[in-house]
C-alpha cells in the first residue's frame, strides 16, 4: 500500500534510550479533567455554518417488509340443472330430451361448455394457490444449516430483493469516527450481511442521516461467514482521512484481507461510496489468523498520537502485530508478552495521545490493546516505544466475553493537563446473565464497577458490540417485527471527571443499513 500523503515519517515504536524513563511513562499524572473531542482530539477550525439538525435526533430504520398475498382459494357455485321434471324448453321438435335447451343451448352443448368452464376455473384456482405458496416460501423461509454451521441461524440466507436486506445475525461489528474540515462529526460502522457482503453505514452530523454502501460483495468474493472486522481512519489534517478495513477470507487457511479508501478519493459520509474506490492492500493478504480471531486496527489519530498504521490479530502462538510506516505493512511480528491471550479472545484497541510534541512525548503516547489472558483476566497491553507492558485491570471474564474500549483525555506529564487520560472498557459475557459490565481507569487507577450498565441492557442478547473514540457504541439487537437484527447506536453521556455518570448512555436509534435498491 502506498503511503498516504502527508504522513510524518518517524516511528512511535523506537526504543527509548533511558529504560527508567520509558517505564515511568506508563504512570499517569492526574489533573482536573475536561471533555474530549472525537477523532483523536482533532477538531479543525469550523467555517461559518452549522449543522442543520441536532445530531442526537432519534434515527429509525427504513421499513422493508414485503406483503404476502392470501393463499385462500376463491370458490364459485353454479345452479343445478333440472332433469325431466323441470319446465321444457320451447323448440321446433316438441318436448323430447333431444329438444331440451338449457340457457338457450342444446343440452349436450350446454354440458360440454359447463364442464370446460369448470376445468378452466379449477386450473386458475390451483395455479394461484401454488404460485402464492411458492412466493411466500421464497420471501419468508430461512433454510437452516445448523449441522454445517454450528447453530448458524442465518446460514444459507441471502439478500434477494425488497424486504430481504438483513444484517447477518452473528455479524461482527467495527466502528471509527473523524471530524471533517467543516467541524462536522462523522461515524462509520461496518458489518456483514446475510450473503457475507461487507457493508458500511456512514453518518454525518451536517445531514443527520445514515448512508449505506457496499464495500465488498459476498456473492462474488470468498468472505468468511461471521468474519471478524476492523476499521481505522488515518488523519490527513484538513483533508478527508484514509480509511482501511480488514476482514477474513474463507478458505483452507483464514487469510486476512484489507481494503483501503485513499484520502485522494475523498470518502463521502453524505452519499453512496463507490465500491470500486476500495483498493486491495496486497501486503496484508499474506497474514493468516485463527478462524475466530478478533482483528484490531489503528491509524494515526492526531498530530501527536502514534504516527503510523498498526494491525493486530491472533494465531495459535499468540498476538501478532504488523506496522505500516509509510509504504506497506511489514512482516507479522509475534508480540512477546508474559500475559498470554486465551484462544479467540475478544480484542479491543484504543490509544493515548499527547498535547505537545516535546522530546518526551514519544514516551507517553501509546496504543492500548485489551484482551482476555489465559488466566481469565481482562488485560491492558500498553504498546509504545518498543515496550509491551501488560497489566491486569481488575476483572475476570469468561472465554466468550466480548468487549469494546475507548479513551478519554491526553497522557501528559505536567499538572496543567486540561484533559487527563482515562479508559472505559465495556464487556458482555453471553454465558453469564450479569448484563453489560464496565471497567474503567481514572486517576491512574483501574476500577471494576459492581453495577451493570442498565442503559445498554438491550445489547445483552447478542453480546456483540463496538465503540469508537467519538463515544458512540453500536450493538446487535433482535428486531421486534421480523426475524432479524438491528444495529442500535448509543451515545455516552458520562463526564470523565465524575464516576457517578460513567454508566449513563443515551439510545440514539437504529443504524440505517438499506441501500436504495433494497
Amino acid at each position: 500500500m502506498t503511503a498516504p500523503s502527508g504522513r510524518e515519517q518517524y516511528s512511535t515504536l523506537e526504543v527509548a534510550t533511558n529504560e527508567d524513563i520509558l517505564r515511568q511513562g506508563n504512570g499517569l499524572e492526574v489533573v482536573p479533567p475536561s471533555t474530549l473531542e472525537p477523532y483523536g482530539y482533532y477538531d479543525p477550525t469550523k467555517p461559518g455554518h452549522a449543522a442543520t439538525q441536532p445530531e442526537n435526533d432519534k434515527l429509525l430504520p427504513t421499513a422493508a417488509a414485503a406483503s404476502v398475498p392470501s393463499t385462500s382459494p376463491a370458490y364459485s357455485t353454479y345452479p343445478e340443472v333440472a332433469e325431466g321434471g323441470g319446465a321444457k324448453a320451447v323448440g321446433a321438435g316438441g318436448g323430447g330430451s333431444k329438444s331440451v335447451k338449457i340457457c338457450g343451448l342444446p343440452r349436450k352443448v350446454f354440458w360440454l361448455v359447463l364442464a370446460g368452464a369448470i376445468l378452466v376455473i379449477v386450473g386458475v384456482v390451483v395455479g394461484a394457490v401454488v404460485g402464492t405458496r411458492s412466493s411466500s416460501q421464497k420471501e419468508t423461509s430461512s433454510p437452516s444449516q445448523d449441522g454445517d454451521q454450528g447453530g448458524d441461524e442465518d446460514a444459507g440466507q441471502v439478500n434477494t430483493g425488497s424486504g430481504m436486506a438483513r444484517v447477518y445475525k452473528q455479524s461482527r461489528l467495527a466502528s471509527a469516527n473523524f471530524t471533517d474540515a467543516y467541524g462536522y462529526k462523522n461515524y462509520l460502522v461496518i458489518y456483514q450481511m446475510r450473503d457475507t457482503t461487507i457493508r458500511m453505514s456512514a453518518f454525518n452530523t451536517s445531514t443527520n442521516k445514515w448512508v449505506a454502501s457496499n464495500i465488498i460483495n459476498g456473492t462474488t468474493n470468498p468472505i468468511l461467514r461471521g468474519s471478524s472486522l476492523a476499521i481505522d481512519t488515518f488523519w490527513q489534517g484538513a483533508n478527508s482521512p484514509d480509511v482501511s478495513i480488514y476482514y477474513q477470507n474463507e478458505g483452507s487457511v483464514t487469510a486476512i484481507m484489507s481494503l483501503s479508501y485513499s484520502s485522494d478519493d475523498d470518502i463521502s459520509t453524505t452519499d453512496r461510496v463507490p465500491t470500486n474506490n476500495w483498493q486491495s492492500v496486497d501486503t496484508v493478504s499474506g497474514f493468516n489468523s485463527m478462524p475466530g480471531s478478533s482483528l484490531a486496527a489503528y491509524g494515526k489519530q492526531c498530530e501527536f498520537c502514534n504516527q503510523y498504521a498498526y494491525f493486530f490479530w491472533q494465531r495459535e502462538q499468540g498476538l501478532y502485530m504488523a506496522e505500516n510506516s509509510g509504504q506497506s505493512f511489514t512482516d507479522a511480528n509475534l508480540i512477546d508478552i508474559t500475559e498470554k491471550p486465551s484462544a479467540n479472545t475478544s480484542i479491543a484497541l484504543t490509544f493515548s495521545g499527547t498535547l505537545t510534541g516535546d522530546k518526551d512525548a514519544i514516551l507517553r503516547r501509546s496504543l492500548n490493546l485489551f484482551y482476555r489472558s489465559t488466566t481469565s483476566g481482562l488485560t491492558q497491553l500498553r504498546i509504545g516505544n518498543g515496550a509491551f507492558l501488560p497489566q491486569y485491570v481488575g476483572r475476570d471474564i469468561g472465554p466468550r466475553t466480548n468487549f469494546a474500549a475507548f479513551s478519554t483525555g491526553f497522557n501528559e506529564s505536567d499538572s496543567d493537563n486540561p484533559t487527563p487520560l482515562g479508559f472505559q472498557v465495556l464487556s458482555i459475557d453471553p454465558d453469564v446473565d450479569d448484563g453489560v459490565q464496565l471497567t474503567y481507569m481514572k486517576d491512574s487507577q483501574w476500577e471494576a464497577s459492581s453495577d451493570p450498565v442498565e442503559d445498554l441492557q438491550d445489547c445483552r442478547g447478542r453480546a456483540t458490540m463496538t465503540v469508537n473514540t467519538g463515544r458512540r457504541l453500536y450493538c446487535l439487537v433482535d428486531a421486534d417485527e421480523d426475524d432479524g437484527v438491528d444495529i442500535i447506536e448509543y451515545a455516552w453521556q458520562g463526564d470523565p471527571s465524575d464516576t457517578s455518570t460513567y454508566l449513563s448512555w443515551e439510545k440514539i436509534g437504529a443504524v440505517d443499513i438499506l441501500l436504495a435498491k433494497d
